[in-house]
């Protein structure tokens, strides 16, 4: 990729201008959900919908405990449900961690969905576990979550003859990616190279996502385990404090372009919804609350090479931590 078309430009800020996310109406009731990055922003407000929408048991999945806990209470004091969440503690920069907490979710006697919402925006060129911070926490950890999670998952869509869900938080800015890194060798070698351009690491990430996230829901769709739904979802330019940009200019576009926060948890939420059509969005980018198709070079002769690399590439540096 060598970043946005006219057209993604358009789209994009087409769709922050127009669009405003309905209230999520399915129930969750009798279900266990597993959010991750729950404290705060857009995690939190899923959270916030999913005890609205009588989820059972709501796993706070966070970095800072206290954190966590204050959440836990601000919500149960605004719905009055108490003994549904759970705050538990992960931090995704730490492999050691990730297996961790996933040891822990081996004590859920169910697991419906898991929303992989924990992530960051660079604003330094930082290491953790070896890798460059923004790859290890928003891509390498979170699918590390994801296969460890997969088993309980699997057994609790045997267990009620229904399909579990994951979906992980992308954003429509992996239409703006230009992975320099492709050039390399190996990808994620070349990842490890320090970078002034944060943000443009941030959009490599999660086209790293899409890339991955397209050829593990096709491997998932070959086996003959109960059926978990892997989507990718975009909440889109939110108040959620992720990115901080001062001035004028960023104040302006705030004001004009950016979703509140609860907005972006509807969505959240609505991609791990057990909807009609539920089967139909795995493997797919969900954006406005339903399938989209994700860049156009994703699906291209040279999209597909790279994925082929990507998958290959963190599927060595995941069976390392997954044995």
């Amino acid at each position: 990729m060598s970043g946005p078309t006219p057209g993604a430009v358009l789209g994009l800020l087409s769709s922050q201008a127009t669009y405003r996310a309905p209230l999520p109406t399915e129930s969750f009731e009798g279900q266990t959900v597993i959010v991750t990055g729950a404290n705060a922003g857009l995690g939190r407000d899923a959270v916030r919908h999913l005890v609205r929408l009588n989820a059972s048991r709501v796993i706070l999945a966070v970095r800072t405990i206290s954190k966590g806990e204050e959440a836990q209470a601000s919500i149960e004091q605004e719905y009055g449900r108490k003994g549904v969440m759970e705050v538990w503690q992960v931090d995704t920069s730490k492999f050691a961690s990730v297996r961790a907490f996933a040891q822990r979710a081996q004590s859920l006697d169910r697991l419906d969905a898991v929303l992989l919402n924990a992530g960051m925006w660079p604003k330094s060129f930082d290491l953790a576990e070896g890798h460059e911070a923004c790859v290890t926490i928003n891509v390498i950890s979170t699918f590390l979550l994801a296969m460890l999670l997969l088993p309980k998952m699997q057994e609790t869509a045997k267990a009620t003859q229904s399909i579990a869900r994951i979906s992980i938080v992308d954003s429509d800015l992996h239409k703006f990616a230009k992975l320099p890194a492709k050039k390399d060798k190996s990808i994620f070698e070349g990842l490890k190279k320090p970078v002034t351009d944060f943000d443009n690491r941030y959009n490599d990430t999660k086209l790293l996502v899409i890339l991955y996230g397209r050829k593990m829901a096709a491997h998932l769709s070959k086996s003959a385990q109960p059926k978990v739904c892997l989507n990718f979802v975009n909440p889109g330019w939110c108040s959620s404090g992720l990115n901080v940009r001062e001035g004028a200019a960023v104040a302006v576009a705030q004001r004009l372009l950016q979703r509140s926060q609860d907005e972006g948890g509807r969505m959240l939420v609505d991609a791990i919804a057990l909807v009609p059509k539920v089967e139909d969005r795995h493997g797919q980018y969900i954006n406005k609350m339903k399938i989209e198709k994700p860049a156009s070079w994703v699906t291209s002769k040279e999209g597909e090479a790279t994925a082929e690399r990507v998958w290959s590439e963190l599927n060595e540096i995941l069976e390392k931590e997954l044995a």
